[in-house]
């Protein structure tokens, strides 16, 4: 990336979302910055006065004990302002930061509630989301306290220049030989620093994720029953040192690096001192001048070396708030919103067409010209064996997905199109949340705007038969739920479904309501139960159902078989089975089972 890029990223992204947040913080940083810049100068001329006055006293040449002390009363008083200045400009640089980082945070946020739900799906959001949320959004806002305090340096060592250019003008080459090793060393170093962090976060996050088998309840119980620890914690260690050992030999790189820049620095130190120290012998110089000298090379290194510095922080600041802006810039999802008028007739509900779905980077569709019409009210099962294609073709009816070919019409309308079309789907998942929130949120946020709606709550509630265990509970809808936060209560599995059922129910006003394999890890009796459940939530209204027990889906109006992402027999179950294709052979297969036929007797070892 160019300086001219880096420039262009600073002015045109960051200052002014710093501008934004606090404008007027923002320009008292700036003053305070500029009187701290002047101080060393200032600080310097002081000295040299006093020198020569304390000189003059000591040699008996002058009288001037009380100019001594107004002197030094003046650089007390320096002194003092300069640290208050110093507390104070900490103080709004770190209100400024706060007020950024917030503000950069929500805007990540709502980048990752916006764009595509498929972004989620693929590896490289979550590399780059990483490098957003390990720190990014801070160093991005990092330039701006390195520009500050690169401002600050380069007006200390203007003014600094300006003395000693009085003197001799080659003073100033011995500046440049201060600022431009450090500068160019840190500046490579950044390159690789940035280009590492790229290269080693796909391993890093598979590091933080083996930590958390390790560590966290949801995989305790496998790691212990099957032994995985050591396993776990050996492929934990070699991923670790395999980062860790190149990180060290970036740094090896760095600290032999900084070495040379230091010497040099040394040297040009040293030849300054003997220089100065010519000029005294000449009588060039007083004494006064000769330590004010002194002091002024020893300010000027620290000065340019901070000024290097803060300019390759700069550079290297902006490689990694690049990765911020480019994921703020990701697309997001959906078409632009139509407002196509509403078409009657055959196209009222539910209707796809042609629809072909491919994962990204896979070249294989998932889904395959896919086509059917769901009418008001119907009641319709999605089956077909494991791989088939059920769950991401539900995702693509919910909007979640966006085809690769052909359509989704709802009402004649397609989805995407379509403002509020979530608020018409309700939906229970196979994997649904358990938010470690409370009772009230569990339910509550099935309807965000009924948060608060007691009355709702207690219905929901109620419809999935939950009452009775939230009534138990220490502080009813106010309890919270889950055991990662202190005093939350956790529940059974069946009782965590009636939290998601119940917050299926809060959306009283879904036209359309969605079982994605909500009831697998139950038996058939709890599942049929749970069905009947299911049944009073979708009177009325459209209902899709994933199951792989076929007898749930035997009233259904509809039953979509699904094969390889092929949609391959459609009809009612009588039909089906009369068929005699794909349906009624799974139908028949699972029967016996459920009429405990011998096979099944044999698999679970009984005679």
């Amino acid at each position: 990336m160019k300086l001219g890029n880096i420039t262009e990223s600073l002015f045109l992204k960051v200052i002014p979302l710093i501008w934004k947040v606090a404008p007027v913080k923002l320009l008292l940083v700036f003053v305070i910055r500029l009187l701290e810049a002047l101080q060393p100068a200032v600080q310097i001329y002081l000295t040299k006065a006093l020198v020569d006055e304390v000189s003059s006293l000591i040699q008996g040449t002058s009288d001037s004990f009380q100019m001594a002390m107004m002197i030094l009363l003046a650089q007390a008083l320096l002194y003092s302002a300069d640290l208050g200045l110093k507390s104070l400009g900490h103080l709004f640089m770190f209100d400024i930061k706060q007020k950024a980082k917030y503000t950069v945070d929500h805007q990540v946020a709502e980048k990752c509630a916006s764009i595509a739900y498929i972004y989620f799906e693929q590896p490289q959001y979550y590399d780059k989301l990483q490098r957003v949320s390990q720190g990014l959004a801070y160093r991005g806002l990092a330039i701006l306290d390195h520009f500050f305090q690169l401002f600050k340096g380069m007006v200390t060592l203007v003014s600094l220049a300006a003395a000693l250019a009085g003197l001799h003008f080659s003073f100033i080459f011995g500046m440049i030989f201060f600022i431009v090793p450090t500068f160019w060393i840190h500046v490579q170093l950044g390159k690789k620093r940035f280009a590492q962090m790229v290269h080693q976060t796909p391993t890093s996050r598979k590091v933080h994720y083996i930590m958390r088998l390790l560590t966290e309840r949801e995989s305790a119980k496998e790691v212990r029953m099957f032994r995985l620890f050591s396993y776990l914690k050996e492929k934990w260690s070699v991923l670790y040192w395999n980062n860790a050992t190149e990180q060290y030999r970036l740094e090896r790189t760095g600290v032999a690096y900084q070495l040379f820049a230091d010497i040099i620095s040394y040297a040009v130190t040293l030849a300054s001192i003997i220089y100065f120290i010519y000029l005294s012998s000449e009588g060039v110089l007083t004494l006064g001048y000769f330590v004010a000298l002194i002091e002024t090379i020893a300010v000027a290194k620290t000065n340019t070396q901070a000024v290097s510095i803060h300019l390759s922080q700069i550079y290297e600041e902006a490689l990694f708030t690049n990765e911020l802006f480019e994921f703020l810039a990701l697309p997001e999802g959906g078409y632009d919103r139509d407002q196509r008028p509403l078409r009657n007739g055959d196209e009222s509900g539910l209707k796809v067409e042609g629809l072909t779905f491919c994962y990204p980077n896979q070249d294989d569709p998932v889904l395959k010209n896919i086509s059917f019409h769901i009418s008001p009210g119907q009641k319709v099962a999605i089956v077909g064996k494991n791989g088939a294609g059920k769950s991401t073709l539900v995702k693509c009816i919910m909007g979640l997905y966006e085809p690769k070919e052909g359509t989704i019409l709802y009402n004649g309308v397609n989805i995407q199109s379509i403002e509020g079309y979530e608020q018409k789907v309700s939906a229970v998942f196979q994997d649904f949340m358990k938010y470690q929130l409370t009772v009230k949120e569990n339910i509550g946020f099935g309807d965000i705007d009924s948060l608060d709606d007691r009355a709702s709550l207690e219905s929901a509630a109620a419809r999935s038969e939950l009452q009775p265990l939230i009534d138990s509970l220490p502080l009813q809808y106010d309890t919270e739920l889950g055991p990662e936060y202190e005093g939350g209560r956790e529940l059974s599995h069946g009782q965590w479904q009636k939290v998601a059922l119940s917050r299926s129910y809060m959306n009283v006003q879904a036209e359309m309501v969605i079982y994605d394999e909500p009831t697998a890890a139950l038996d058939p009796m709890a599942e049929a139960a749970m069905f009947e459940k299911f049944a009073g939530l979708a009177r009325n209204k459209t209902s899709i159902i994933i199951s792989h027990r076929l007898g749930s889906c035997r009233d259904a109006d509809v039953i979509l078989v699904l094969k390889d992402g092929c949609l391959i027999e459609s009809g009612t179950h009588d039909q089906l089975m009369a068929l005699g294709q794909e349906y009624a052979a799974m139908f028949k297969a699972q029967s016996r089972w459920y009429e405990g036929s011998p096979l099944g007797k044999e698999a679970f070892g009984r005679s």
